[in-house]
């Protein structure tokens, strides 16, 4: 991939698609005046710029609405190195640079939010109410033993008319006559 810096889109609606970095300076946002137009909900009219350093590239978010991320870290200006992920809104592109002056191993970095702001994010209070199996409430406990003693009366029931109807056919063969029981003429010939 010799040649100037470039970005390349890496969403899905832009996959593929190359802005190369060869001015100074590149203003990026949804609207046509922008060098990189990007039309798409999540980036704002003028939401970053672009712009030639003597050690490369570096990126500035113009106070947009969904921000501008390098490697997942919210920036404000971030100098860029080659193989760094950045997002403008929703739309994350690559930064390519040849220049083996810029290139640096590819690090990652894990930005925390210790802040004790508005955040989304929901907390599980008790791990044990988290299993479908383990520590079921009591009024479940309830069901279930219903239900259990419903089927052992229902077993019962049926094991109980199978044996009177077994004990009926064998009071029918005690009471049959002699006659009844004994054996065709023919079959003794």
């Amino acid at each position: 991939m010799a040649g100037a810096p470039k970005l390349i889109a890496l969403s899905e609606q832009l996959r593929g698609k190359t802005f190369e970095l060869t001015g100074d300076s590149y203003s990026c946002g949804r609207v046509a005046e922008r060098e990189i137009q990007i039309n798409d909900p999540t980036i704002s009219s003028y939401h970053c710029d672009f712009v030639r350093t003597e050690n490369g590239f570096t990126v500035r978010d113009r106070n947009s609405t969904n921000g501008t991320r390098v490697n997942n870290i919210p920036i404000v200006e971030q100098e860029l190195q080659n193989s760094d992920i950045v997002q403008v809104g929703g739309v994350e592109m690559l930064f390519d640079c040849d220049d083996k002056s810029v290139t640096t191993v590819i690090r990652t970095q894990t930005g925390i939010n210790l802040g004790h702001g508005d955040m989304d994010i929901s907390t599980v209070t008790k791990m044990e109410n988290m299993s479908p199996i383990k520590n079921r409430s009591k009024k479940d406990g309830k069901g279930q033993k219903t239900v259990l003693l419903i089927v052992i009366v229902l077993i019962a029931l049926i094991v109980g008319l199978l044996a009177y109807f077994f004990w009926l056919q064998l009071s029918e063969r005690n009471n049959a006559t002699p006659a009844a029981l004994a054996l065709p003429a023919s079959v003794l010939d």
